[in-house]
């Protein structure tokens, strides 16, 4: 069996492979992550679908926390007109894993996670063309796994939660 490159094998790694990543400053990893996401021409991921064409705006970026705002498109929703359940978790995915990479540095969290289990629950529907607030807060992360809150808020009401567990690698991880 010949010897596949990560980035090959495993191409969301490609983000964490730039050489100044973890130099860039919090808001410039969460963006290329993003953009690793919704601009790369070369993926179309399912995650992409969900998060590509929702005006998705990054408004804060710190340490364990990002906070995001995004129209909810039709394409979002079921046949109700109202945000779907798994388009609520895609969405939730993606945007936690941003809060972890704000605390990435050599040696720690510098290799790039997988979801474990993620926990969602629905509070109240988010009608299609509503404009939504998504708060992301890493709450624990250790050198195996971590564990991220992820709320979704419409006109200032709680709609969706989410709690994330994640496996978590370094550089120096086979697998």
């Amino acid at each position: 069996m010949s010897k596949t490159p990560d980035t090959a094998r495993n191409p969301s790694r490609m983000v964490w492979q730039r050489e100044a990543f973890l130099s860039m400053s919090v808001r410039d990893r969460v963006m290329a992550l993003q953009a690793q996401i919704v601009a790369d021409p070369d993926f179309f991921g399912f995650d992409t679908y969900a998060l590509k064409g929702s005006n998705i705006t990054l408004l804060e970026a710190e340490p364990n926390r990002t906070v995001w705002e995004m129209d909810i498109g039709g394409n979002l929703c079921n046949k109700s007109g109202n945000l779907h359940g798994g388009a609520a978790a895609t969405l939730l995915d993606n945007l936690t894993s941003t809060a972890l990479i704000t605390i990435s540095k050599p040696g720690f969290l510098d290799g790039g996670h997988v979801s474990r289990t993620i926990t969602m629950t629905y509070l109240r529907p988010v009608p299609r063309d509503s404009r939504v607030r998504i708060e992301c807060e890493t709450q624990a992360a250790g050198r195996n796994t971590a564990n991220i809150h992820g709320k979704i808020y419409l006109n200032g009401k709680l709609c969706v939660t989410c709690v994330h567990d994640k496996a978590v690698f370094s550089t120096a991880a086979k697998l």
